[in-house]
């Protein structure tokens, strides 16, 4: 009789944030080691991810998580909970269909074993959980709005105030004026008012040695910004005495693994507007001289500047460096390349200016010319033969995947249509029949 090797059994730990102990993570994956005790098994590997986010899929553990799934050198993962991998539908989702495929299975001390109907509830009731996690996360925001505190980020010109509350616990969102800050900021907007351009007041900043908002260097970008969207030193309400929030309405992208944040603007109706007049830096006179202005300079023929409208990325984007000050160089005008410090900022001497077109053409004729030898091409036919071999093997067990799979997904619908006769047919297993029933067809 042949036995069954020991499942190779890798564990996997994750908080969310700096608010829970430093060990949490390892205190979790120790507490597994009673249902590897229980499943047997050798522990191959263990991974954490301290203060990350369970929406995220670009964590470090679970990236080389999934790289051992997919070398095949893991049998079994042990977690505390599924929500410790994933929180999202849709990834709760993709997660099941990738261990399904490279036969992984997920025990969990909380759920035990792992199956495809734990997945969809698991799916569902992480949509839930994020869905009221938003909301109240929004009131919370709302409320300190409307008692005078910042619900976003600190700006320029100000500095936090650390006051407790009756029961000992920091309120969060006080700020008060940092007058160092302040007199730049009354700086910026008088100097505006009187004529001088946003590239002039960065040049002259830096020239003086101001640090910029995060500490590095000013761009002329930081002192503009955008009127309708209310960013940029000269557009910021704040300043005089004016709270505004709700500006901007965040989403991710489904299509991105990143999941990097768009945002697009809400109506100006949608907008909360609190009067905070201890925050005020900038008199009426002055904000309503350099609002003047800024309608003055805008160009007349299209509703955004031509700086801030979204460009098409340029074949050498990020790629060109000055050789004077080591900032990457930009497109300006209509198809030429220059220096950002010397065009945003005003920190370098260098003023020359690279016609796109003859530059993008030498640089593919080098490389042309480095990359098309004898010697490059055997190397990419001795690549191209092991990736057709791998995927010609991959492809051979996919296939034997989905006949499996379709076993396991005929026999959930027999076993859910089963409940359904046998009890009252709930919106969950009418929901979970119909996805079986979808992945069916599909296979």
């Amino acid at each position: 009789m042949l036995m069954r090797p020991a499942p190779r059994i890798v564990l996997y730990g994750r908080h969310s944030t700096a608010m829970q102990t430093a060990t949490s993570s390892i205190d979790q994956t120790e507490s597994c080691m009673k249902l590897v005790t229980y499943v047997g098994g050798t522990v191959m590997a263990t991974y954490h991810d301290p203060e990350q986010s369970g929406y995220r899929r670009d964590r470090a553990g679970l990236r080389k998580l999934l790289a051992d799934i997919e070398s095949g050198t893991v049998d079994l993962i042990v977690c505390e909970a599924l929500d410790r991998l994933a929180r999202d539908a849709e990834d709760v989702a993709w997660l099941g269909k990738k261990l399904a495929y490279h036969r992984v299975q997920l025990h969990t001390v909380s759920e035990g074993h792992v199956d495809e109907i734990k997945f969809a509830v698991a799916g569902l009731l992480g949509a839930i959980f994020l869905k009221h996690l938003v909301d109240k996360t929004l009131r919370g925001m709302e409320a300190a709005v409307l008692a005078g505190r910042c619900a976003g980020g600190r700006s320029y010109g100000y500095r936090r105030v650390i006051r407790l509350d009756d029961r000992g616990e920091r309120i969060r969102g006080l700020l008060e004026i940092d007058e160092a800050q302040a007199a730049i900021v009354e700086r910026i907007f008088t100097e505006f008012a009187a004529g001088a351009s946003s590239i002039q007041i960065a040049t002259k900043l830096n020239t003086d040695g101001v640090p910029g908002p995060r500490g590095g260097q000013w761009n002329a970008s930081t002192v503009r910004g955008d009127p309708k969207k209310a960013t940029g030193i000269l557009n910021n309400p704040l300043y005089v005495g004016r709270l505004v929030w709700g500006r901007r309405q965040w989403r991710r992208n489904p299509d991105s693994e990143k999941r990097e944040r768009r945002y697009r603007l809400r109506e100006h109706s949608e907008w909360i507007e609190v009067a905070v007049p201890e925050l005020r830096i900038v008199d009426d006179a002055q904000w309503s001289a350099v609002q003047t202005q800024i309608k003055q300079r805008s160009r007349p023929s299209t509703d955004v500047p031509v700086a801030r409208q979204n460009r098409r990325k340029h074949l050498l984007s990020g790629l060109i460096r000055c050789s004077c000050c080591g900032s990457g160089y930009t497109i300006s005008g209509k198809d030429y390349y220059r220096c950002a410090g010397q065009k945003e900022r005003g920190t370098c001497s260098n003023t020359v200016s690279v016609r796109k077109g003859p530059l993008e053409t030498a640089t593919l004729s080098i490389l042309q010319h480095q990359l098309l030898t004898e010697d490059h091409a055997r190397l990419f036919a001795e690549e191209f033969q092991r990736e057709l071999a791998r995927l010609t093997s991959t492809s051979a067990r996919q296939d034997q995947s989905i006949i499996d799979r379709l076993a396991v997904v005929t026999r959930e619908i027999d076993t859910l249509a089963a409940n359904m006769l046998a009890a009252v047919a709930s919106p969950a297993l009418l929901k979970l029949l119909g996805d079986r029933e979808s992945e069916k067809a599909r296979l």
